[in-house]
C-alpha cells in the first residue's frame, strides 16, 4: 500500500476557546511555540507576520522543511474575542445574578450530577466558579456581621458603620482576587456558551456561518491558492464551535469532502460533552450527528485526564446515542509525557489549570508522539497521524503512533 502524497500546502483554521484577548496573542504563542518545536525535533520552521486584512479571520503563514519536504500552512484565527469582550465592560455586580443563575440551573436540573458520573474532575471544574463566588460572598457577609457585632459591643451606634465598612472592604478585595482565580472569566464563558448551545442567542451562530464560508472558499481555491489539506482545529470552547463550523460548511457545500483537498478536524481540550449533558438538541449535538458518519472527513479528538478543563475520557458520539459512529476518534493524551521529568507536579498543575489546558497548544519538551505544530505544518495528513491500538469496544485509546 503506497503512502499518500505529502502535504505541501495546508489551510489551517484555528477556533480558540472563550477568550477576550485579541488574535495577536495567539499569533505570538504559535510563532514562539513553532520555533520551540522546530528546535526540539530538528526541523526548520518559521512563522510570518499576522495579516489582519480579513477582520474575522486574521492569518499568518508557517513555512517549514520537515523530512526533506518543504511545506507552507496558512493559519487563520477564526476570531470571536470581540463577542466575548463586551461582557467585561459591564459592572460585575450588575451581571452577577444572571451569571450565578446558570450555576443554580445546572444544579437544579441535575446537570452537574450527571456530568459528575461521566467525569467528576470536569464536573468539579464546571461548578468551581459558582461555588467559589458564593463562598467569597458568604465570607464577606460573615466578616461584616462579626465586625458589626464587635463594634456594637462598644457602642450600638458603631455597628452599622463597621458592618458597612467591612462589606465595602471585602467587596474591594473580592474584585481584586477574582481575576487570578478566573471567576468572572469562567462565569461569562459558561453564560455565553450555554446561551449559544441552547439557541438563546444567534451571535455565535452567525460567526460560525462566516467561518464556514471561509472554509468553503479555501476548499474551492485553485492555482497558487490550492491546498492539499484543510485542517480545522478547535480548542476548549472552540472544540464545540469547530464541529459546528465544519457542519455548516457541509450544509453550504455537501460535496466539499469529495471534490477538493482532504478535510480534517482536530478537537483538543474539549468542553463539548457538557453541552450534550445539559440538554438534548444543542447546536453541538446537531453538528455531531451530521459529522459522525461522514466518510469524507477525518475527526480526531484528544483528551487528557491531566487537564481539569476538559472532559476525559468521554466519547461524544456514544454520549449522543451514536455508538457506531465513525467520528470522532477519541484518544487520550498523557501530559507528563510532553514535558521534562518533574515538570508536571500534580498539585501545582491542577491548581494553575489554565497552564495545563494550554499545553495542547505548546511545543513538547520531549519528542513524543503528540506534535501539535507538526500537525499544522508537517507533511503528514491528520489521517496518517495517531495510529492507535484500539481494542474492540474501546473508543478511548491512548495515542501510540507517530504524531
Amino acid at each position: 500500500m503506497t503512502s499518500p502524497a505529502p502535504v505541501h500546502r495546508r489551510a489551517v483554521f484555528y477556533v480558540p476557546g472563550y477568550d477576550p484577548r485579541r488574535p495577536r496573542v495567539y499569533h505570538a504563542l504559535f510563532a514562539e511555540e513553532l520555533a520551540a518545536a522546530a528546535r526540539l525535533r530538528g526541523y526548520e520552521a518559521q512563522a510570518g507576520a499576522l495579516d489582519e486584512t480579513d477582520p474575522l479571520a486574521p492569518a499568518f503563514a508557517m513555512d517549514a522543511q520537515i523530512d526533506g519536504v518543504e511545506t507552507r500552512a496558512r493559519v487563520a484565527i477564526l476570531r470571536w474575542d470581540d463577542v466575548a469582550r463586551p461582557a467585561f465592560k459591564a459592572p460585575l455586580l450588575r451581571r452577577l445574578p444572571k451569571l450565578l443563575a446558570i450555576g443554580l440551573d445546572l444544579a437544579r436540573r441535575g446537570v452537574l450530577r450527571r456530568l459528575g458520573r461521566l467525569d467528576w474532575q470536569f464536573a468539579a471544574f464546571v461548578a468551581y466558579p459558582y461555588v467559589m463566588t458564593v463562598l467569597i460572598a458568604l465570607a464577606i457577609l460573615a466578616l461584616a456581621v462579626f465586625a458589626g457585632a464587635a463594634a456594637g459591643s462598644v457602642s450600638p451606634l458603631l455597628a452599622p458603620a463597621a458592618a458597612l465598612a467591612t462589606l465595602l472592604a471585602g467587596g474591594f478585595v473580592a474584585l481584586r482576587i477574582e481575576r487570578p482565580l478566573y471567576l468572572r472569566y469562567l462565569l461569562e464563558d459558561w453564560l455565553l456558551s450555554f446561551a449559544h448551545e441552547r439557541g438563546e442567542t444567534d451571535v455565535l451562530a452567525q460567526r460560525v456561518e462566516a467561518f464556514a464560508a471561509r472554509i468553503v472558499a479555501a476548499a474551492r481555491a485553485q492555482g497558487e491558492e490550492r491546498v492539499d489539506e484543510i485542517l480545522l482545529v478547535g480548542h476548549s470552547s472552540g472544540a464545540f464551535l469547530a464541529p459546528e463550523t465544519l457542519a455548516a460548511a457541509l450544509r453550504a457545500d455537501p460535496d466539499l469532502p469529495r471534490q477538493g483537498p482532504a478535510i480534517a478536524l482536530l478537537t483538543i481540550g474539549t468542553v463539548a460533552p457538557l453541552m450534550l449533558v445539559d440538554a438534548p438538541g444543542s447546536r453541538y449535538e446537531v453538528a455531531l450527528r451530521r459529522l459522525a458518519h461522514e466518510p469524507g472527513i477525518v475527526w480526531h479528538e484528544l483528551q487528557s485526564r491531566h487537564d481539569a478543563m476538559n472532559a476525559c475520557p468521554v466519547d461524544p458520539a456514544a454520549l449522543a446515542g451514536l455508538p457506531d459512529a465513525r467520528w470522532p476518534l477519541v484518544m487520550r493524551l498523557s501530559m507528563p509525557q510532553l514535558v521534562r521529568p518533574g515538570q508536571l507536579g500534580l498539585f501545582r498543575e491542577r491548581l494553575f489549570f489554565f497552564r495545563t489546558h494550554f499545553r495542547f497548544l505548546k511545543a513538547n519538551e520531549r519528542p513524543v508522539d503528540y506534535d501539535f505544530y507538526g500537525m499544522l505544518v508537517g507533511p503528514k495528513r491528520l489521517a496518517e497521524r495517531h495510529r492507535v491500538r484500539q481494542p474492540v469496544g474501546d473508543r478511548h485509546p491512548p495515542v501510540t503512533g507517530e504524531g
